[in-house]
């Protein structure tokens, strides 16, 4: 996977695998694929057509410009259906876009199911995991997304019961389990400092994704016009921050990333109570 980063992000649930980059105007794509999921496919990449659900947070080409390639890649490789899922504002547009690009390639139409998302709906991933949607703080209609991991677990006043009288007395309609969830990780997408006010389902998942464009003085005015993150936005919330990994995306083009890794290191890494990593890259 040349040119994408990848992080090893010790969970509740396990090691979580993330790979991608992400550089505003250039591109972001973010992939898990243990759990064959894109969080934004803004470009084109070889490691992006085994993913089977790509989410779209916002219709910037920076995250949506790898979709066709993903379809397309699917159909050519017939590699069977997939789930494309994307804020309802921009859904027929995307569908618009997709078959516009099947028709060009003179097939028939791309094998998935589009599915538009608005804050505050849950859609499942798989039987153990789902994900959650909420508005971000961007200029144009955002969403964010949360992966919420769900699971039955023996109620505490039972466990030291043989296995035998467990299973008798689930037979006998007792309730033996209950469900435990965990906010695994939150994908804050493109977004200002309103993100902050999103409360701990979101800021306290275990893995926090949130982007940081601009990191000198100079830029708090753009930052603040165009919908995106400060340095100094970032730390004068960091007292609302419960996460236990803070990965950080989409640094402006107007600095170097040695730039951003330094003032990250020298500003946010001693501020904080959980590791701090980052998915920033220069495409190639």
């Amino acid at each position: 996977m040349s040119s994408l980063r990848q992080l090893q992000l010790e969970t509740s649930w396990g090691q979580l695998n993330l790979v991608g980059g992400s550089r505003a105007g250039d591109g972001t794509l973010i992939l898990l694929p243990q759990l064959h999921l894109a969080l934004d496919a803004g470009r084109a990449h070889r490691a992006l057509p085994p993913m089977t659900t790509v989410l779209v947070s916002h219709g910037h080409m920076d995250h949506l410009g790898g979709i066709a390639y993903w379809a397309s890649q699917r159909h050519l490789q017939s590699m069977g259906p997939a789930r494309l899922i994307v804020p309802h504002q921009i859904a027929p547009g995307v569908r618009e876009l997709l078959a516009t690009h099947a028709r060009l390639e003179g097939g028939r139409p791309y094998d998935l199911e589009l599915l538009s998302v608005s804050a505050g709906d849950v859609r499942p991933l798989r039987r153990d995991m789902e994900l959650a949607f909420f508005e971000t703080d961007h200029w144009v209609p955002t969403l964010g997304s949360r992966l919420v991991w769900r699971r039955q677990h023996l109620l505490p006043a039972l466990g030291d019961l043989p296995g035998e009288e467990i299973a008798r007395r689930r037979r006998a309609g007792e309730i033996v389990t209950e469900e435990l969830s965990t906010h695994l990780l939150a994908y804050c997408a493109d977004s200002g400092p309103g993100i902050f006010e999103a409360g701990p389902e979101v800021l306290a998942s275990e893995v926090l994704l949130i982007e940081c464009s601009f990191f000198r003085p100079v830029d708090r005015e753009r930052a603040a016009r165009y919908g995106h993150m400060h340095i100094e936005d970032v730390l004068t919330h960091i007292e609302r921050l419960g996460c236990r990994h803070l990965v950080m995306l989409h640094p402006s083009r107007r600095h170097r990333l040695r730039e951003v890794e330094r003032i990250l290191d020298e500003r946010l890494r001693p501020l904080l109570d959980c590791s701090l990593r980052h998915l920033m890259i220069d495409w190639d």
